[in-house]
Parts: C-alpha cells; sequence; structure tokens
C-alpha cells in the first residue's frame, strides 16, 4: 500500500513552513500565488505586488541550519531549477527558511545567496556556496531575518521534524 503524497511528514511539515512564508507575505502587501494540483511542483509561489510592479518566485524551505556549519542547503538539482527560473524568466528567487530550531524565518535571494563569501568558522575558511554530495549550502550570515516563529508554530514543526535527534544541538 502506498502512501498519499500529502500524507507524507515531510510534505505536512514542508506545507506548515509555505503556510507561515505565505502568512508573512500577505501581511507584507504580496499577493502569494500557489498552485492548485497536488504532488511536486516547480516553486512554491509567484508572488506580485497589488500594482504588478514587483514579481518574484518564492521558494520554502521548512528545515534547520545543519548543525557543525553555519549554514543551510538545498538540493543541488533544486537549485539549477530555480537558476533556470531566473536567467530564463527573468524572475528573481528567494529561498525562505522556516527553522524551528532557531525559531526564525530567514532567507535571501538566489542571486545574493550564491555570491562567493568567505567564513571563518571554528579557525576554518570556508568559502561559499559549498557543493557537497547533491546540496548546495549558503552561509547564514548571507540570510536576511524575516521573521521569528510563534511557540506554537515551532512547537509544530519539531514534531513534524525528522532530523535525527542525537544530531541537534541545544542552543545557539
Amino acid at each position: 500500500m502506498s502512501i498519499n503524497w500529502e500524507d507524507r511528514i515531510t510534505v505536512i511539515k514542508g506545507n506548515t513552513g509555505e503556510k507561515i512564508v505565505t502568512e508573512y507575505l500577505i501581511k507584507r502587501g504580496y499577493i502569494p500565488y500557489s498552485p492548485d494540483a497536488e504532488g511536486a511542483h516547480p516553486f512554491d509561489r509567484l508572488c506580485a505586488t497589488p500594482d504588478k510592479k514587483k514579481i518574484f518566485i518564492a521558494e520554502i524551505k521548512t528545515k534547520p541550519a545543519r548543525t557543525y556549519y553555519p549554514d543551510t542547503g538545498i538540493d543541488m538539482r533544486h537549485y539549477n531549477d530555480y537558476d533556470n527560473i531566473q536567467s530564463t524568466h527573468n524572475l528573481q528567487v528567494f529561498l525562505f527558511f522556516v527553522d524551528q530550531d532557531r525559531k526564525k524565518i530567514y532567507g535571501n535571494k538566489l542571486s545574493i545567496l550564491t555570491e562567493r563569501k568567505e567564513v571563518i568558522y571554528n579557525n576554518r575558511l570556508l568559502v561559499y556556496p559549498i557543493c557537497d554530495r547533491g546540496i548546495i549550502y549558503f552561509p547564514l550570515c548571507s540570510m536576511i531575518q524575516v521573521g521569528i516563529l510563534t511557540e506554537e508554530q515551532s512547537c509544530i514543526l519539531e514534531q513534524l521534524s525528522t532530523r535525527n535527534k542525537a544530531y541537534i544541538k541545544n542552543g545557539d
């Protein structure tokens, strides 16, 4: 018996993060459009201002930053898709990260996240973006904090976490 796409824990968690960011976008005066079809889709939201002068893609990742590095990332294949959307359609892609461990929503334009950035961390030089095992990582110092999760939101996301608890760092 196969599980329905929408019933997967990771999909439920992702949908929860998308709802949180959608509420944020609406409060900021944007009109977010979302796909009506179930299942995988090319991006999460197409956003526009009411005057139609600003249109961009919002891609929402509901995941905490890495524990032992000052960064977070996305699948390289997704990055390639978003980069293609930017270059082919001249639409800016903004990556939002909903991080239940830090209880924050942060992100930035893909064009800024892919700029070379040197970070000294634990006496090591890290040069971003870093590509490793099919993931492209961006430094947290390139992120803009756009919101703070409520205790309720953070608790819901933590309950939906599939992350191995042995790797979760306490505090920050």
